[in-house]
């Protein structure tokens, strides 16, 4: 068995998103399709999973899934053949066309969806969109209604966008799509004019600060006062991001290091960061994730410093060569490479300002 189905009391921080969705239940005027769009790491993959399991819900009430009939107990086994998703981070992905060919249904369910280990984002292949739809064009296994899921837009491939449009334009009878992305800016207006939109919004922080004691597990347990305030302020209303960031550990290392860059130190803590890059990971995409983190927490203590000085000039000086590392990181330069290039940079920015 996998995870029990989440119900509407789990999605916290999200009560007007709530109510759009409840009403399209309510009032039994489901549309073809849905987009719900905001911040990643608010709520909106389990929004959608809430979603998803009431509209397929022989006995759904108030927005909630039964949890007890025949097609909540497939939900929960992960094995509802009526639900189909596809992620940016668990896939599936496939070589090759043929290889998507030769996919099973069971490749696109919740089991699968759970199962899959979550790493950096990709992208959605084309390849994998298109097989996805060709299931969801099969005749309903249980209550007449199928829904897909596309984990998010901003991932999909340029190709993929015309197949989904046509999609959402030839949608089967009874198959209602939801669809995530950060942004309707995003989305094009072809799609969106397809869609109903369901906005999900930054969460409070004394939501996130519950989420992370909540739901971060062991990374988060730990914490004390000092770091876990620190890993609320960096997720900028994202429970989903500081959850991610006690995980790379950059309340500890990445604070350390962010310090050094904005006050100064001496010149072996730009070693001891570039150390904690690396640390318990080869996977290069750790490292990358890791430094844009100690980039956004650097500027977020360099605006602490100003506000306290009364003076932005650090902060100003520090600006451009933030943006400059980030740049370099999604040109995927060596991260050890880019961290002490902005060392550098910001040893003379702060010279300067003074």
């Amino acid at each position: 068995m996998t995870a029990e189905i989440p119900r509407p009391s789990d999605l916290l921080g999200q009560e007007t998103a709530l109510r759009v969705l409840r009403a399209s239940l309510a009032a039994d005027r489901v549309a073809g399709a849905y987009l719900l769009h905001g911040p990643a790491g608010v709520g909106r993959t389990l929004g959608a999973e809430i979603f998803a399991a009431a509209l397929l819900c022989s006995a759904a009430r108030d927005g909630a899934a039964c949890r007890a009939c025949k097609s909540c107990r497939a939900l929960k086994a992960g094995t509802h053949p009526d639900f189909l998703s596809v992620s940016a981070e668990t896939g599936p992905f496939f070589k090759d066309d043929a290889d998507a060919e030769r996919s099973r249904l069971d490749q696109f369910t919740r089991a699968a969806r759970l199962a899959a280990k979550r790493g950096p984002r990709k992208t959605i292949p084309v390849r994998t969109l298109r097989r996805m739809l060709d299931f969801v064009s099969l005749s309903s296994a249980f209550s007449g209604r199928k829904v897909a899921l596309v984990d998010s837009f901003d991932e999909v491939e340029e190709a993929g966008t015309g197949t989904l449009l046509k999609s959402l334009e030839e949608a089967p009878r009874n198959t209602t799509f939801v669809v995530l992305a950060g942004s309707v800016e995003s989305v094009p207006d072809t799609i969106l004019s397809r869609c109903q939109r369901v906005r999900f919004r930054p969460l409070a922080p004394d939501v996130v600060r519950a989420l992370l004691v909540s739901e971060g597990g062991a990374a988060a347990a730990a914490l004390d006062d000092v770091s876990r305030d620190l890993l609320v302020r960096l997720g900028q209303g994202s429970a989903g991001r500081a959850i991610h960031a006690a995980e790379l550990g950059v309340h500890g290392g990445g604070a350390g290091a962010a310090g050094a860059l904005v006050d100064g130190a001496d010149p072996s803590a730009c070693d001891a960061a570039a150390a904690w890059l690396t640390s318990g990971t080869k996977e290069l995409a750790v490292a990358r994730e890791r430094l844009r983190e100690l980039v956004a927490l650097t500027l977020l203590l360099a605006n602490d410093r100003a506000a306290a000085r009364g003076s932005a000039a650090v902060l100003d000086a520090m600006m451009p060569i933030l943006r400059q590392a980030l740049e370099s990181v999604e040109a995927n330069v060596s991260p050890d490479l880019v961290l002490r290039a902005l060392w550098a940079r910001a040893a003379r920015a702060r010279a300067l300002s003074v």
